[in-house]
C-alpha cells in the first residue's frame, strides 16, 4: 500500500482537511465524503462510495476519475491519470482535478473562515423575503441570499463554472463572465434550447446601464444547466455563462421563484465582512439616498411625484469598481407603483457621494454625468 499512501499524501498537499456541513443528500456531499474516506486511508470504504456514487450518478467523471487514481495505486502507478495526455489543448482529466480541489478547499478551509461573514457588495437585499444570487468566482460557488426579517440568510450553495477565457467581459464572443451587479429577465425552458444548456436557462441583463455606458458588447449571458453525459462543467467552461449542473439549477429555480426580480452579483475579488461592517456601509449610502429623495421630491413640479414614498430599495456595492455603487428604488404614491429608478453613486476621495448615472421607468431620458 505504499503507492496508495504516495497518492493520498498528494491529496493532503492540496486538500486540507477541516470539517464542512454540506447537504448530506447532495452529489457533492458524497464525492467529498469519499475524499474523506482516501485521506484516512480506508481505500476499502472509499471504493464502495465510489461504486456507489458512480451508480446513483452514472455521469459522475470526478467519482470515476477517484476511483480510477484508487485502482491506479494499488497497480504501484504513482503517475497522476492523465500525466500522458499533456499534448492535449485542454486537459480534461486536470479540469476533473481543479473542480475536486476548488470543491474540497471550499468546504474545508474558505467557508469554516467565514463563519459570521458577509459579501461586501450585499448592503441591502431588499425587503422581507427578497432573494439575491451572490457568484464567488474565485471559489466557484453561486449562493443564494435571503432578506430574513432584516438578516442576511443563505439558502443555496452551489459549484458554478464560468467562461472558458475567465472573467471581466468586455467584448461579443470572448468567452469571459461579466463582473457586476445584473438582474435575471425571465426563464427559458429547457425544450426551446439546445441540450447542452440543461433543464432550462435565466437569462441576466447583460449588458447593463454601466457596461452600456463603457461600450461593452455582447449578449446572451445565462445561468443554465449542463449537457448530458457529465454532472458539472470544469471551472472555467462555458461561453460566459455561469453553469451549474441539472439538479442544481432545478434547485436554484425552486429557491428564486419569481425569478425576473432576482439580482445576481458577480464577484472575481470578494471581500467578506461583519455584520457590524455591513451595518455602517448601508447606513452611510441609504441616509445619503434619504436625503436626495427628500431634496427629489421637494423641488419637484410634477403631480405624478406628489406623496411619493420609498417602499423599497435594493443596495450593492458594484464588483470591480473603485467606490461605486449602485440602488435599486421603488417609489409609490400608497396605491400604486409609480416610479422605479436604478442610480449609480460614487464615493469620491474627498468623501462626497455623488450620483454619476440615473436611469428611471419614466419618461425622462438618463441622466449620466461624466464622474464614472
Amino acid at each position: 500500500m505504499k503507492t496508495l499512501r504516495y497518492f493520498v499524501l498528494a491529496l493532503l498537499i492540496v486538500l486540507p482537511i477541516k470539517g464542512y456541513a454540506v447537504n448530506p443528500e447532495s452529489y457533492e456531499r458524497h464525492l467529498l465524503r469519499a475524499i474523506d474516506l482516501l485521506i484516512s486511508l480506508d481505500h476499502e470504504n472509499a471504493t464502495t462510495q465510489l461504486e456507489s456514487l458512480t451508480k446513483n450518478y452514472p455521469y459522475s467523471r470526478s467519482g470515476y476519475l477517484l476511483h480510477a487514481d484508487i485502482l491506479a495505486a494499488r497497480g504501484g502507478l504513482t503517475s497522476a491519470i492523465g500525466e500522458r495526455m499533456r499534448h492535449l489543448r485542454r486537459d480534461a482529466v486536470s479540469e476533473l482535478r481543479q473542480q475536486l480541489r476548488l470543491r474540497w478547499h471550499y468546504w474545508n478551509t474558505i467557508r469554516p473562515s467565514r463563519d459570521d461573514l458577509y459579501p461586501a457588495p450585499l448592503l441591502k437585499l431588499g425587503n422581507n423575503g427578497r432573494r439575491v444570487l451572490y457568484m464567488d468566482i474565485p471559489s466557484a460557488r453561486l449562493i443564494v441570499y435571503e432578506n430574513d426579517r432584516g438578516k442576511i440568510k443563505e439558502l443555496g450553495n452551489f459549484y458554478a463554472s464560468i467562461g472558458i477565457s475567465g472573467f471581466e467581459k468586455r467584448r461579443e464572443g470572448d468567452q469571459k463572465t461579466p463582473i457586476g451587479v445584473y438582474r435575471i429577465t425571465g426563464f427559458i425552458p429547457g425544450r426551446k434550447l439546445h441540450e447542452r444548456y440543461g433543464p432550462g436557462a435565466l437569462p441576466i441583463d447583460y449588458p447593463n446601464d454601466l457596461d452600456q455606458i463603457y461600450e461593452r458588447t455582447g449578449s446572451g449571458i445565462w445561468l443554465h444547466g449542463t449537457e448530458p453525459g457529465s454532472v458539472n462543467r470544469a471551472p472555467r467552461a462555458s461561453d460566459g455563462c455561469l453553469s451549474l449542473a441539472n439538479r442544481d439549477f432545478l434547485s436554484l429555480l425552486r429557491l428564486i421563484g419569481d425569478s425576473s426580480i432576482t439580482s445576481v452579483v458577480i464577484d472575481s475579488t470578494p471581500e467578506w465582512i461583519g455584520l457590524a461592517e455591513l451595518h455602517n456601509r448601508r447606513e452611510a449610502l441609504s441616509k445619503t439616498i434619504q436625503l436626495w429623495l427628500t431634496t427629489w421630491l421637494a423641488s419637484s413640479a410634477s403631480p405624478l411625484t406628489k406623496d411619493l414614498q420609498l417602499v423599497e430599495s435594493q443596495l450593492f456595492a458594484y464588483p470591480g469598481e473603485n467606490r461605486l455603487y449602485v440602488a435599486y428604488l421603488t417609489l409609490s404614491n400608497g396605491q400604486q407603483m409609480l416610479h422605479s429608478m436604478r442610480q449609480y453613486w460614487r464615493y469620491t476621495i474627498g468623501n462626497e457621494w455623488q450620483i454619476v448615472a440615473e436611469f428611471s421607468n419614466s419618461l425622462d431620458p438618463p441622466r449620466i454625468t461624466n464622474n464614472l
